[in-house]
C-alpha cells in the first residue's frame, strides 16, 4: 500500500485502496472487519496514560474557534476528542496504514478524520449489555461513514471486549441477551471496523481492571466509485450476498458504493441477487432494467420499495 498522505487543513488523508472485489463485498455483508494488534505498543501506552492524565496533553495544533483551556476542559469527559490532535495519536492510530487502506476503499479520496470520540472506560468485571443499535442509526445502501473502536490495552474476552452481531446492519433486529456474537478480542492495539447500525454490546467480562475503549468515525468525501483493488475473476452475478432477505440489502449496498446505486433492480424471489450452490445455470435478473428495490426501512409487507 502507498504511503498515508495527512491534510492537517482539509482534516482528511488519501492514500492507495487496499481492499479486493471481495473484500469489500464481506464488508457489505458482514457489517465489521477487525484488525487485531495493528497499532504499535508505544502509542498504545501513550493512549492510556493519556485517557489517565498520566501524562500531559500536547495537541499539535488548536483548532480555530478554540482554545487550549476547551481542549483541556474536553479532556476529562466521555468525549475527549483533543486526543485527535496528539502528533502520536494521528501518526500511530487515525493514520494506521491498514486502517487507512481500508477507510479508502469504503469511503473513496480524501476521507475525512474523526472529530468526535466516545470514551467507553469500564471497571471490570461488568455484565454484559442488551444488544442494541447505536443512537441516530440509518439503515439503507449509503456508506457515507464508517465507526471504529480502538483498544489500547490487551482486551481479551475475559475483559469485556465489543460484541458484535454480524449481518444486522441491514435493518433492525431483535436479539435476546443470552445469544452471542464475535468479540473483537485481541491484543492492545486492535482496531474495530464495523458500520455504524451493526447490533452490539459491551461484552461481559469476568476479569479485573480499567478497560479503555475510543469510538469513532471517518467521513465520505467524495462520490463513491469502484476505485478499490480489481479482481479479474469476481463475477457480481454469482457473488455469494447472503441468504434470503439478506442478499437483496448486501447486493445494493455493494452497487451504491460502485458508484450504480440509483440503477440497481431486482425481480425478487429466485432471481439475483439470491443464489444456491445447487442451481444448474446462473442466476436470472442480473442487470434488470426494472423490478424493484430494497425497502431497507421495511415499511411494506414484502420488503419492497416499489
Amino acid at each position: 500500500m502507498s504511503d498515508v498522505t495527512f491534510d492537517r487543513q482539509g482534516w482528511s488523508f488519501d492514500c492507495d485502496p487496499s481492499l479486493t472485489d471481495s473484500q469489500v463485498l464481506e464488508f457489505c455483508r458482514e457489517g465489521y472487519i477487525l484488525l487485531p494488534g495493528v497499532v504499535d505498543d508505544d502509542v498504545n501506552e501513550k493512549a492510556c496514560a493519556w485517557l489517565e492524565g498520566k501524562i500531559p496533553a500536547s495537541p499539535s495544533f488548536v483548532p480555530e474557534g478554540m482554545t487550549e483551556q476547551d481542549l483541556q476542559r474536553m479532556r476529562g469527559t466521555h468525549e475527549p476528542s483533543s486526543i485527535f490532535l496528539e502528533q502520536w495519536f494521528i501518526d500511530g492510530v487515525l493514520l494506521q496504514p491498514q486502517l487507512a487502506g481500508i477507510m479508502r476503499s469504503l469511503l473513496g479520496p480524501k476521507v475525512g478524520l474523526p472529530i468526535l470520540a466516545s470514551h467507553h472506560a469500564t471497571q471490570c468485571p461488568q455484565g454484559a449489555q442488551g444488544w442494541h443499535h447505536d443512537a441516530d442509526h440509518v439503515f439503507g445502501p449509503e456508506l457515507n461513514f464508517v465507526e471504529v473502536f480502538y483498544f489500547p490495552q490487551d482486551t481479551p474476552v475475559e475483559l469485556g471486549p465489543t460484541e458484535i452481531a454480524p449481518r444486522t446492519h441491514l435493518g433492525p433486529t431483535q436479539r435476546d441477551i443470552a445469544e452471542g456474537g464475535v468479540f473483537a478480542e485481541g491484543p492492545a492495539g486492535t482496531l474495530g471496523i464495523h458500520h455504524q447500525s451493526i447490533m452490539h454490546r459491551r461484552g461481559l467480562s469476568t476479569a479485573t481492571g480499567l478497560r479503555h475503549m475510543l469510538k469513532y468515525n471517518y467521513w465520505r468525501a467524495a462520490a463513491p466509485q469502484r476505485d478499490w483493488l480489481a479482481e479479474d475473476d469476481f463475477d457480481l452475478q454469482m457473488a455469494d450476498y447472503g441468504g434470503h432477505n439478506q442478499a437483496r440489502y448486501v447486493a445494493h449496498m455493494l452497487y451504491w458504493l460502485m458508484g450504480m446505486g440509483d440503477d440497481y433492480q431486482i425481480l425478487g424471489g429466485q432471481a439475483w441477487p439470491w443464489r444456491s450452490p445447487n442451481q444448474i445455470g446462473r442466476s436470472y435478473g442480473y442487470q434488470a432494467s426494472a423490478g424493484y428495490q430494497p425497502d431497507w426501512r421495511k415499511a411494506k409487507q414484502d420488503g419492497y420499495s416499489n
